[in-house]
């Protein structure tokens, strides 16, 4: 039972097609992150534990939210290295 060249590359192609489907799916399988929320870090820094606060605002909250839109502008300068408003701690 001999076969052509046209079915071996057919037969090729097919099973080729069929490993790619199966390592996508693995890779898939190990990418997919679980459905619970990530719990932020416990820190001692007082910056960091009010910017996680406001991380999970919403949008309309943060627009009211005069304390997290402070937290936001002290991370931007500590970030950028600009110079502080306290006089003390320079």
């Amino acid at each position: 039972m001999r076969r052509s060249p046209d079915q071996i590359i057919r037969l090729v192609a097919i099973s080729l097609g069929g490993l790619a489907a199966l390592f996508a799916a693995v890779e898939l399988a190990n990418t997919v992150t679980s459905e619970t929320p990530s719990v932020p870090p416990v820190t001692d820094e007082p910056l960091q534990a009010e910017l996680s606060r406001c991380r999970t605002l919403t949008p309309e909250e943060l627009e009211t939210d005069t304390t997290c839109r402070a937290a936001w502008a002290e991370q931007r300068r500590r970030f950028l290295g600009l110079p502080g408003d306290d006089p003390e701690k320079e």
